[in-house]
């Protein structure tokens, strides 16, 4: 059965068979300006540092041969605010809030529907973790990411120069997170120098 993981209740805990999971995504939030008097509108979407999106949605449908089962889980997800794992999708998780639009009967059958409003991005499950040790030289290394951007966390053990698109950062031993330092999708060179060890910890996502 492939079913779905609302949280850490799986469909099938409660006899439930999904009969879909449909996926809407997420609108672009678009911003234009009408130019009075002349052609076509003057497009500033990316005007604050690139495209962002509204939540996308997600729309399940099951059926169950338990009134007491359905009940159930009816209780436990209506209004509940979780991740989401999709038996054919199991290296992400969505994460929103599930709620219940129908519930039916039809002789011994039961339905349920909920729909999901949920974050833009579906998240890996695993984070990335990144180390190097540095030892009083400079060393050049590239950061991967997904679509989603994303603050790593950067955890020192020793004293490391960072520079970051020009940026040069100074850290010791501890745990930072740096808004200036955010990665975008593709490779993000890094250059460190100094003498210790530095690991970035962060969790790519994708559009969904």
């Amino acid at each position: 059965m492939e079913g779905v993981v609302f949280g850490t209740k799986h469909s099938k805990d409660y006899g439930a068979i999904m009969n879909y999971a449909r996926i809407s995504p997420p609108s672009v939030k678009e911003n234009y300006v009408d130019i009075a008097g002349g052609d076509s509108d003057i497009d500033l979407t990316e005007a604050v540092g690139g495209v962002v999106f509204e939540d996308g949605q997600i729309d399940f449908k099951f059926t169950l041969f338990d009134g007491w089962k359905k009940e159930r889980m009816k209780n436990d997800l209506h209004g509940r605010r979780m991740r989401i794992t999709l038996g054919r999708d199991p290296e992400f998780y969505y994460e929103g809030r599930v709620k219940c639009t129908g519930d039916s009967r039809n002789g011994t059958l039961f339905e349920l529907c909920f729909v999901s409003k949920v974050k833009p991005y579906k998240c890996e499950k695993r984070e990335t973790i990144y180390t190097e040790t540095v030892n009083y030289g400079t060393k050049e290394i590239f950061l991967i990411n997904s679509r989603m951007p994303v603050m790593p966390a950067i955890t020192v053990d020793g004293d490391i120069s960072l520079v970051y698109e020009g940026t040069k950062y100074r850290m010791k031993t501890g745990t930072y997170q740096i808004p200036e330092i955010t990665l975008y999708e593709g490779r993000s060179p890094v250059k460190l120098s100094g003498r210790g060890t530095v690991k970035f910890v962060y969790r790519k996502g994708q559009l969904i």
